[in-house]
């Protein structure tokens, strides 16, 4: 489907790519050269020669051969891969003045994806509405959202026991939805046929559907095959993009309308949308409601999706490693159990004593990278950087995935180790993964929430569940934008009777 795409768009293509090589023939500025890379064809450069929908393992290859920071060329637009987290700190980081760009990406405008204000150029509106994003969702605050959180992960654990293991991947994605909802709209979903579950469940397959790298690539490089008649062949980018359209709209519209009526009825409601209309009202602010509208959906899309691959993977890796699942549980067991047994559920005022949970969320997020190829950023400024010249306006990619796999760092990459992120006395090392969240000034700001939500789910599930796998079935895994293991045949077996589970529920305090 990929080379489809790519070849329609090359033939189409060839006489305006002609004369736009012709006019602007790429060249290093000066004596300088490119970075090094593989070799680039006429036109074309590597985009034979690059997996369209995994990229970050063609760059990851690429870095064995020539090293961590590598140049190509797709088409017209220039290329610079950072494969280790050295040169990101020193480009992303100690560089971000120039370094903090965003491309436009024009699948994610045609997806109806481009209120999320985390991939808007850089400048005053992004710096706005970043500001207003970090009122509530700064490391300090998101304490605040604690109950919220375990509430939704005890409806996690009743409707695993209500529902087959087959609906387990749904369940997952229900409760970092519902967790989400809460505290930005005051919304609670309880139930998979909830209407706004399934707005957000078609939000995110329609458009990651249509976000994927090799139609990003079609679509970046002829920017005129978006303004293309549907009915045409080979345009069912086209069409796809109009009913993800959709969708979003209705994503960005429905859960605001809701929590606006709710504040009509509830004044008193207290919420991520309810606190930034308070704090509008009483500093003066000029904030409109497609602004409120913006932060709030952001806030949902950058949470939800990223979290609930985290606890899919981490479920995946129990299946795999039953080893690592019993001495978790092992360890739960020593914090809420007596002689007779486990008396409680977790808390997150057990997670200090509990390291080896968060030491396997932080494997899981290295094991599978929720975003392989991270968030693209450009540069705005010629640059230089080890003798090399990078031009104004090059795409700059961080591979995560190439990070994950460092044996520098991460000696035998493809295990599931928990014990890397831990000390020698199982204490938590320094290591925090902190090249999954993104770098520099376009570092995630939800990332403490996402955290929170991971942790209390993965503990409570170990605390009250076991996952055992059927058959033998190896893993498998999506493509796209985000990297997702597909559902897996399980049993997921419960450590104690139904009834227990219920009073323990009934018994914690969700305030």
């Amino acid at each position: 489907m990929a080379s489809h795409f790519l070849l329609i768009g090359a033939l189409s293509a060839l006489a305006f790519a002609l004369l736009k090589y012709a006019l602007s023939p790429p060249g290093a500025k000066g004596s300088l050269p490119y970075l090094p890379g593989p070799k680039l064809l006429p036109l074309l450069g590597a985009a034979l020669d690059v997996d369209a929908a995994s990229p970050w393992l063609t760059y990851m290859q690429w870095g064995a051969k020539y090293g961590d920071i590598i140049y190509c060329r797709f088409f017209n637009r220039h290329v610079v891969v950072l494969n280790s987290v050295k040169v990101a700190d020193d480009l992303m980081e100690r560089r971000s003045r120039i370094y903090s760009d965003r491309p436009k990406v024009s699948t994610i405008e045609l997806a109806g994806w481009d209120f999320v204000f985390t991939v808007e150029p850089y400048g005053p509106e992004w710096r706005m509405n970043r500001r207003l994003f970090q009122q509530s969702f700064r490391e300090q605050k998101v304490v605040a959202y604690r109950p919220a959180q375990l509430a939704a992960a005890h409806r996690l654990l009743a409707n695993m026991a209500a529902y087959p293991a087959e609906k387990l991947w749904d369940l997952v994605t229900l409760f970092t939805s519902s967790a989400i909802l809460s505290i930005v709209y005051g919304y609670d979903v309880d139930a998979l046929d909830d209407p706004l579950f399934h707005i957000v469940e078609k939000f995110f397959e329609t458009g990651l559907q249509l976000m994927t790298p090799e139609k990003a690539m079609v679509t970046d490089t002829f920017p005129w095959f978006k303004y293309l008649p549907t009915f045409l062949p080979g345009t069912s980018i086209l069409r796809e993009a109009l009913v993800a359209r959709r969708w979003a709209q209705q994503f960005m519209d429905f859960p605001y309308e809701c929590a606006m009526d709710k504040l009509k009825s509830n004044p008193t409601l207290s919420c991520m949308l309810s606190e930034q209309i308070k704090s509008r009202e009483e500093s003066g602010q000029d904030i409109s409601e497609y602004t409120l509208k913006r932060i709030t959906a952001t806030a949902f899309v950058g949470g939800a999706e990223t979290s609930s691959s985290v606890l899919q993977s981490l479920i995946v890796a129990m299946l795999l490693n039953p080893s690592v699942q019993k001495r978790a549980q092992a360890d739960i067991d020593a914090v809420l159990g007596t002689s007779s047994g486990v008396r409680r559920l977790p808390t997150f005022a057990d997670r200090a004593a509990l390291p080896y949970i968060d030491a396997i969320i932080r494997e899981a997020m290295r094991w599978n990278p929720v975003l392989p190829v991270g968030v693209t950023h450009t540069v705005t400024e010629d640059d230089v950087y080890e003798g090399c010249f990078i031009p104004k306006g090059s795409l700059v990619t961080a591979n995560a995935w190439a990070m994950s796999r460092d044996e520098r760092q991460y000696p035998s990459p493809e295990s599931f180790l928990p014990d890397r992120f831990l000390t020698s006395t199982g204490e938590l090392n320094d290591d925090t993964v902190r090249w999954a969240f993104g770098w520099g000034r376009r570092i995630c700001p939800g990332r403490h929430l996402a955290n929170d939500s991971v942790w209390i789910a993965a503990v409570s599930m170990l605390a009250a569940y076991s996952f055992e796998k059927v058959g033998d079935a190896e893993p498998e895994w999506t493509t796209g934008i985000t990297r997702h293991p597909k559902p897996m045949p399980m049993r997921v077996v419960p450590r104690f009777e139904k009834a227990k589970l219920e009073q323990m529920i009934k018994d914690t305090n969700h305030d």
